[in-house]
């Protein structure tokens, strides 16, 4: 959002509130489910009539989900077509069969598979109960008081009331309520609502009608009315689900669900997303750090971008994804008044960006305003032929000029054309990798008796509404007009959506209350398919003075937004009126703020492979990669009080710190694991007796891994195109076996879902032998290395052991990563931290890899210490790793011909000849040489550093001179009339 701050003191109070009234959860009862008069069945459902002729059908979908409807006497079933959440194909699709078996009193209903559902369906009257198949266990039933009705006027509201459920079944719902909050996981006890708003400021509800049960089964409403859930409320623990059309004329409402069977929440999670759409995997970039350049909103340009991404790079950050906000945009470059097409005067030439971006690891976004849209190219107001609703239905709608009906195909051919035709078509050359749909979530004043073109009222089509938005740009746009995958998000969600594209959550506030409403609403909105959470980092609205302060940024912006799916600081502070302190670019803040943003930049880059598989993982079966403790604990009651944490993927436990610091916040550790604190290598015994207090420290995120992880890593880069795949890392925590599916692609195109263009590659942890292996890659892809180098971190050892690769000799050690990865391989071992780090030389990928003990004793280690020069001090130089195979976080490019440095403090406690030692690349024709001081003393006035061939070979330059017996000694390269060489690492020896 770009404008002013809607929220209120109103607003603020609002958060977590159910959504609608609690009263709507059961209506007055008209009309009942009343007595068996006859059924009919086919291979995949059961159609039976009651004595007053309402009918009742249950239909397969596959073995394990079912479909219930019901209708009132007189009326038909709803087309399959009415509502497009489920994925059309999948009506005839998934098939499945029914057996009906008539005993007399009641029929008894069993899908196909031994562990899938039966159903009990009594007769006098006509009542559900659903049962696991497999077990018998009982997942919840009718009893004559409690079932299918309809009431309220004109009896349009539709129930399904269900037994009391017993005391210890807890529900989850999928989605949340608006601006992405909630106010607990566990939805027990509660009546929710999460539908479309009703005034204005009813910003990004992600409407998803699913919830899961502990008892093993979950309930997704194929609806677009709204719904209202009560989990157990009252004293009368009511339990129901009911649909509201709001009194509208037309159609009325009808019962329609899917019961979906697990009993595991991730198999429910894997088969509603089989049914409703898997997740759109968004390209690699996308899970790296985004910026916007919404603080900036009287300077930001094409020259800005370039000139704050360069000066982020240099000083060592990490960037990816360019979100614009408005500035882009043709005409004022403001919320209002411009539209969506490059600007002739702040953005005079987008094809020499993307040239540029290309070039440089960078990708864009650009953002759609709804209230725009009366601006851009064709549009036309009205309904059919227009693209809008009645004016009348639009008065009390701001902006009423520009309110698109998504549910009107020609509305969304007009909006993709304008998109395609101003930026996305490949001929232009124009940046444009995403798209922000902006704004299409505060239209509540929409009358409910409002037609929409598709011949819904609004009462019906709101709830689908960002459905129909994404659908457009999808499905009918971007899948039919490029290769590379989209990345499209809107404030709010409809299910469904997540088969095309995704959601943030609005303009949230930036307090601690919000950042534990959004971590909530994160983990629900992953349980309702939405896997790729998309928050604004650090909140939208700003503290006081709408800034927040640095423990703030530190615990949020920089350590929560990392762990999370999406990477997004975003605020709406203007460093115009408060200063630099307004940005959200790290580089603007201040020097603690700088080294956790770095930290956490490497941290995220480097886990890349982690996450990007487990991203992978979400798009495959619906796993979030944000997994909320139910998911892996749905049976144990720790699991629904403890929802401030969550496992990032299978091996990471996370628990963001929601206050300055220094607090002690208590951290559930599951009993069954040993679990490490991930930044000090302390080991755990996981126990659901207690809990551990952990004292917080400001930027400091709790992180726990799990014995047995294993976690792939890349080097740190600055972009994901500059990541190295030649060289895989693997971090192993001791103390049980493990194992990992590393998926790798192109991180660009759809060849991985088209074709299967992709890798997978196992691997594994046996304890007791301190054996990692690397599996050969299942598959492959454009770019696929043909050859690794591995680095594989035992942590957790007592001691070191010799230690071998592909049963070899026994490998020499050394002291430093850097000088066995440039020796050809080797062992180091960390005695403060206990961890074993073996090197490998570079190993075709067609061969397995197995790194284990030799049987030896761990040599005398060798080699001098390696400084690696991106943690120097630097003076008329930059950091850089666009050219592979350096040895730490980086490199160092000389800016300046004369007088740049780069200095190193080296520790030597015995005086005495040492040899210094650089690594360097030159791709020049010349030497570049460097004099070099010691203590501010020159030592060798003119070392040469000789061309190596390319940038992306690196070779090395050494002299022997006297260090004296220092704890602190500085060593100096500085260029002398040509640009230095790239340096990696200085070696003392």
């Amino acid at each position: 959002m770009k404008r002013r701050n809607l929220l209120g003191a109103a607003a603020g109070l609002s958060i977590g509130a159910v959504a609608a009234a609690p009263g709507r959860a059961v209506a007055a009862v008209g009309e009942q489910l009343g007595n068996y008069a006859s059924h009919v069945t086919d291979a995949r459902s059961v159609t039976v009539t009651s004595a007053s002729g309402q009918r009742l059908r249950i239909t397969a979908y596959g073995n394990q989900i079912v479909r219930v409807r019901a209708i009132r006497s007189g009326e038909t079933f709803f087309a399959d077509s009415r509502y497009e959440m489920v994925v059309p194909a999948n009506h005839a699709g998934m098939g499945g069969t029914l057996t009906v078996t008539d005993a007399g009193a009641a029929l008894t209903i069993v899908t196909g598979a031994a562990d899938g559902v039966r159903i009990v369906l009594s007769k006098n009257p006509l009542r559900l109960e659903f049962y696991h198949r497999g077990t018998g266990a009982l997942l919840a039933k009718e009893d004559a008081t409690r079932s299918i009705t309809w009431g309220g006027t004109n009896n349009s509201i539709v129930t399904e009331a269900f037994v009391p459920p017993p005391a210890d079944e807890h529900f989850v719902k999928g989605g949340h309520g608006f601006f992405g909050r909630s106010p607990r996981v566990d939805r027990t006890g509660d009546v929710v609502a999460h539908n479309y708003g009703t005034v204005r400021n009813d910003q990004a509800p992600a409407i998803v009608p699913l919830y899961l049960s502990t008892k093993g089964y979950g309930v997704f409403c194929n609806t677009t009315f709204d719904v209202t859930y009560s989990f157990a409320a009252g004293t009368a623990r009511d339990y129901s689900f009911a649909t509201d059309e709001h009194n509208t004329a037309g159609v009325r409402p009808q019962l329609d669900y899917f019961l979906i069977n697990g009993p595991e929440f991730a198999k429910l999670l894997d088969r509603y997303t089989q049914l409703t759409g898997r997740p759109r995997l968004p390209r690699l970039a996308i899970f790296g750090l985004h910026m916007t350049d919404k603080n900036f909103p009287d300077v930001s340009d094409q020259t800005w971008w370039r000139t704050k991404i360069t000066q982020h790079r240099n000083a060592g950050f990490p960037f990816d994804h360019h979100v614009n906000d408005n500035r882009w945009r043709a005409g004022t470059g403001a919320w209002g008044g411009s539209w969506f097409e490059f600007s002739p005067v702040r953005w005079p030439d987008p094809a020499g960006y993307q040239t540029w971006a290309a070039d440089n690891g960078v990708t864009m976004t650009l953002d759609y305003n709804r209230n725009n849209s009366n601006l851009m190219a064709g549009w036309v107001g009205g309904p059919p032929p227009g693209y809008s609703f009645k004016a009348a239905d639009l008065t009390g709608v701001a902006d009423n000029g520009s309110v698109p009906d998504w549910s009107n195909p020609a509305t969304r051919a007009w909006v993709w054309s304008v998109f395609w035709s101003k930026a996305l078509n490949p001929s232009l050359g124009y940046p444009g990798d995403g798209l922000w749909l902006d704004e299409p979530d505060e239209l509540g004043p929409i009358p409910y008796n409002a037609d929409s073109a598709g011949g819904k009222k609004w009462s019906e089509l709101r709830n689908a509404y960002f459905f129909y938005l994404h659908k457009g740009v999808g499905e009918e746009g971007w899948d039919r007009a490029l290769a590379r995958r989209p990345w499209t998000w809107s404030r709010g969600a409809s299910a469904g959506q997540q088969r095309y594209g995704h959601y943030w959550t609005g303009d949230i506030a930036s307090t601690y209350d919000e950042m534990q409403q959004q971590i909530r609403g994160m983990l629900n909105g992953g349980m309702g398919g939405f896997p790729y959470s998309n928050i604004d980092g650090g909140g939208f609205q700003g503290g006081t003075g709408g800034l927040i302060s640095e423990p703030f940024y530190r615990n949020w912006t920089a350590a929560w937004s990392s762990l999370s799916p999406i990477w997004r600081p975003h605020s709406g502070a203007s460093t115009t009126s408060q200063g630099a302190v307004a940005s959200r670019w790290p580089l603007d803040q201040s020097a603690a703020i700088q080294a956790d943003f770095r930290k956490y930049g490497e941290l995220r880059y480097t886990l890349l492979p982690y996450i990007y598989s487990i991203a992978h993982e979400a798009a495959a079966t619906g796993l979030p990669m944000a997994r909320a403790m139910v998911i892996d604990y749905q049976s144990r009651p720790n699991a629904y009080t403890h929802d401030l944490q969550y496992l990032w993927g299978p091996s990471i436990l996370v628990a963001p710190v929601t206050s300055d610091g220094g607090a002690t916040q208590n951290v559930w550790l599951p009993a069954g694991s040993t679990w490490y604190n991930f930044w000090a290598d302390v080991k755990h015994v996981g126990t659901d007796a207690a809990d551990l207090p952990y004292v917080t420290h400001t930027g400091e995120i709790v992180l726990f891994v799990k014995a047995g992880a294993i976690l792939p890593k890349y080097q740190y880069a600055q972009s994901t195109a500059y990541l190295n795949k030649r060289q895989l890392e693997l971090e192993i925590w001791a103390g049980a076996d493990g194992s990992f599916n590393l998926v790798e692609d192109d991180g660009v195109t759809e060849a991985y879902r088209v074709s299967g263009a992709k890798s997978t590659t196992t691997l594994t942890w046996t304890d007791a032998a301190t054996r990692a292996t690397v599996g050969t890659p299942q598959g492959t892809y454009t770019g696929a290395p043909a050859a690794r180098r591995y680095v594989v971190r035992i942590h957790g050892l007592t001691a070191p052991v010799g230690m071998r690769v592909n049963g070899g000799a026994t490998l020499p050690a050394y002291n430093t990563e850097a000088t066995a990865m440039t020796s050809g391989g080797g062992t180091v071992w960390d005695g403060t931290r206990k961890i074993l780090t073996v090197v490998t030389s570079s190993i075709p990928t067609t061969t397995a890899v197995t790194v284990e003990p030799s049987g030896a004793a761990f040599p005398a280690a060798t080699g001098g210490t390696a400084y690696p020069a991106e943690r120097a001090v630097l003076s008329g130089a930059v950091i850089d790793t666009r050219h592979p195979d350096y040895t730490g976080t980086g490199f160092v490019d000389f800016s300046d011909a004369t007088g740049a440095y780069v200095q190193w403090t080296v520790a030597n406690t015995t005086a005495g000849a040492r040899t210094l030692t650089f690594r360097y690349a030159n791709a020049g024709t010349a030497n570049r040489p460097l004099s070099i001081s010691v203590n501010g003393t020159v030592v060798n006035g003119a070392l040469a550093f000789n061309p190596t061939g390319s940038w992306d070979t690196w070779a090395t330059t050494s002299f022997t001179t006297t260090l004296p017996a220092s704890g602190s000694i500085t060593v100096r390269a500085t260029t002398t009339g040509a640009n230095g060489a790239n340096i990696d690492s200085l070696t003392v020896s």
